[in-house]
């Protein structure tokens, strides 16, 4: 079966539904559908309040093994909604393909789509629903379509949630369908803690061990609130060894990493690993970022004896302010956008954490401005070279910041370790990941 054509049984007849086909010409209704990509969006955003027919789906959901999940969601919809048949497909680890869940029932077979050829991949980019005719023979007008619906945790993409109706109804249900998309969003981020069912369906391939040990480590990929944005992405997905990222949201803090361990493979996770948990856990005893990192630089020390090393950058943020303080463990500065200009914040360098305990980590004081994005990276971004040995540069890095300026930090992250992949048409020689926040004024709603 080929990636632009879905298998589907509508009223009792096979049919060929067009997943990359024509979306239509006119925008939706403004609201979940065309609302921006960077406003935080939440289970009630809809019509302020989760319908009451829901609550008979959230019970059966609660009940459900997890391995039914997708089925209970799937028989709801289609027995009280009315519509024809509806599937899931999920993001994999990569954000390249969506791969589709299957359903014991279902009457649907998807095949795996495309995310940046796709009409489930647009649904999926842009954070709307987007609605597909289902081709008919001959002249006659469609009567079914498929609508794609983004399934997110506020700005965390899952994947899209396929629907088969009538087009007579596409929008007179698409409100109940945007809030099914979310609670099953919800349901399946808890289900990640008690069943390896969907991580196992996400992976085009094995990860390697050191690919294991980090994704675990991984917070939220991507988290919004009014005043800020913040997204990551790592490549290459299913063999990242020594980069990771954290964040932490408080009442008033937003407190960033970003760290590169040396080497590649199963020690640089285990590199990894033990600093983002030591600053993790002085992070959580309610210690300050220049505690974070001296804790991590003497675990290092002693676990690596001064023989291994990681760099990197930890960020803490007055959210409300924009006022905070950044250290530089010899790691590869920021580059800050900010009214159409980048520039690369000059921070002085310290050693990076492993090496000597005497080292003394600074705090360097750091200023955003309403509308600011600084974007976060490690080397194997810009030093990602191509068969003839040209590296992707920063400049690369700079334009993309310049040209996607209007894509929210969730998308911009994803396309730009795409490109750095795509440019090196082959394996990545190092890890090559990218944070990047977007800071609000205080007035942000």
């Amino acid at each position: 079966m080929t990636e632009d054509r879905v298998a589907g049984v509508i009223d009792g007849t096979a049919r060929c539904l067009a997943a990359t086909g024509r979306e239509r010409n006119r925008r939706l209704p403004a609201g979940p559908v065309a609302q921006r990509l960077w406003k935080a969006r939440s289970v009630t955003d809809v019509a302020g309040a989760v319908s009451p027919v829901l609550g008979g789906l959230v019970r059966e959901l609660d009940r459900a093994a997890p391995t039914d999940l997708v089925e209970v969601c799937r028989t709801w919809v289609v027995e009280n909604l009315g519509v024809q048949e509806c599937a899931l497909l999920l993001a994999d680890y990569s954000e390249t393909t969506l791969e589709p869940v299957p359903g014991a029932e279902s009457s649907v077979e998807l095949p795996r789509l495309d995310v940046d050829k796709s009409a489930a991949g647009a649904a999926y980019r842009q954070q709307r629903a987007v609605h597909v005719d289902v081709p008919t023979s001959g002249d006659a007008p469609s009567e079914s379509a498929v609508t794609y619906l983004p399934v997110s945790m506020r700005t965390e993409r899952l994947g899209v949630l396929a629907v088969i109706q009538r087009t007579t109804n596409q929008l007179d249900r698409l409100d109940i369908l945007n809030d099914v998309a979310q609670i099953l969003a919800y349901v399946l981020t808890g289900a990640r803690r008690y069943t390896d069912q969907f991580e196992t369906l996400r992976r085009r391939r094995d990860l390697g061990l050191a690919a294991e040990i980090q994704w675990e480590l991984l917070p939220v990929l991507a988290y919004e609130l009014p005043k800020f944005s913040i997204a990551g992405a790592l490549e290459p997905a299913y063999d990242i060894g020594g980069d990771i990222f954290d964040y932490a949201v408080s009442a008033q803090l937003l407190t960033v990493s970003i760290t590169d361990a040396v080497g590649h493979g199963l020690r640089a996770a285990m590199l990894s690993s033990l600093t983002v948990s030591a600053m993790r856990n002085t992070r959580r005893g309610g210690s300050t970022i220049l505690d974070q990192t001296r804790t991590a630089n003497r675990h290092l020390i002693e676990q690596f004896g001064h023989a291994e090393f990681v760099t990197g950058l930890i960020l803490q943020l007055e959210v409300a302010t924009g006022h905070g303080f950044i250290i530089n463990a010899g790691h590869p500065p920021p580059l800050l956008l900010r009214d159409g200009a980048v520039s690369v914040l000059n921070l002085a360098p310290d050693m990076p954490m492993g090496l000597s305990p005497d080292t003394e980590y600074r705090l360097q004081a750091i200023t955003l401005r309403p509308r600011d994005r600084i974007l976060l990276l490690t080397d194997g971004i810009d030093e990602a070279h191509d068969v003839g040995g040209m590296e992707f540069g920063l400049d690369r890095v700079v334009d993309m910041l310049l040209s996607h300026a209007d894509l929210p930090p969730v998308e911009f992250v994803r396309r730009l370790t795409r490109a750095v992949t795509e440019y090196r048409s082959g394996p990545l020689a190092d890890d090559a990941t990218a944070v990047c926040l977007d800071w609000y004024p205080a007035s942000a709603t």
